[in-house]
């Protein structure tokens, strides 16, 4: 009997530019709103030294001072006890700064309550957009761009319902979603292999899309997916590029996830 592909998908796994420049902004723009209520908030907690100290401070020194052998002697010869009296000090001292930065971050210039720190958070951009937004969130969606790709491949792989409401404008589907294992396994599949392929497309960004990671990762992801498999489906085994697999390929510069199911 000839092989026959059950289930085809290429899902995008690089937000277009235009998703990535919304998403930023819109980090940015709700930390500006919230940073008056966020001031308020950060005094709330700790309003002066004796909280800082009690909330902070205190808990650490105590850590310290339980860790240490009372006999113990540093080399500039100050006791466990000395050591423990300088910490609270410079604990003190650390209030001061903590202090002093909030109150110059959330200042009111111009005219324009906390414009140090939302001039900080649009400084942060760039950062935010190639840590949070490439590494993670091109991969586990949002709640206003919809799911990822790494949640879509693991519902993929139990023939959910609904992911193919899901599909985006860049998205490819040749072969519906097809259930690979029993269906009792499949909430230990969606969250195995949604958790795992977060991870390695985290890695391959990280790489920055390095073919030998790219590689090892989509190796890692197959073994565990073949894990799941039921037997009497009599599926092809799942190995990078083999007639099954869930792999991250890259196609004219851009990130897909590809997963493919064929049957014996």
């Amino acid at each position: 009997m000839a092989k026959r592909v059950v289930s085809l998908a290429r899902l995008m796994a690089t937000l277009p530019t235009s998703v990535a420049d919304r998403i930023v902004e819109a980090w940015a723009r709700g930390l500006k709103a919230e940073a008056v209520d966020m001031y308020a908030k950060l005094l709330a907690r700790i309003p002066d030294m004796g909280k800082f100290v009690e909330r902070i401070g205190q808990p650490s020194s105590n850590g310290y001072k339980n860790s240490v052998n009372p006999t113990f002697i540093n080399r500039s010869g100050e006791d466990a006890h000395s050591i423990a009296v300088n910490q609270a000090a410079n604990i003190k001292r650390t209030y001061k700064k903590y202090e002093a930065k909030l109150k110059y971050l959330f200042e009111t210039v111009d005219g324009i309550p906390a414009k140090r720190y939302k001039e900080r958070v649009d400084a942060m951009k760039e950062s935010f957009r190639s840590g949070t937004v490439e590494r993670n969130l091109a991969f586990t969606g949002t709640k206003i761009e919809g799911l990822g790709c790494a949640p879509m491949g693991a519902f993929w792989l139990v023939n959910s319902r609904t992911v193919q409401d899901y599909l985006r404008a860049g998205d490819k589907m040749e072969a519906p979603p097809f259930m690979i294992c029993l269906p009792e396994d499949a909430p230990s599949l969606k969250g195995a292999i949604t958790s795992r392929l977060v991870q390695a497309g985290a890695s391959i960004v990280k790489s920055e899309y390095d073919r030998v990671i790219m590689k090892s990762q989509n190796d890692r992801t197959n073994r565990i997916v073949q894990g799941f498999v039921n037997p009497a489906l009599n599926l092809e085994p799942f190995a990078t590029g083999g007639d099954s697999h869930v792999d991250y390929i890259m196609i004219d510069d851009q990130l897909f996830l590809e997963v493919k199911v064929t049957q014996k």
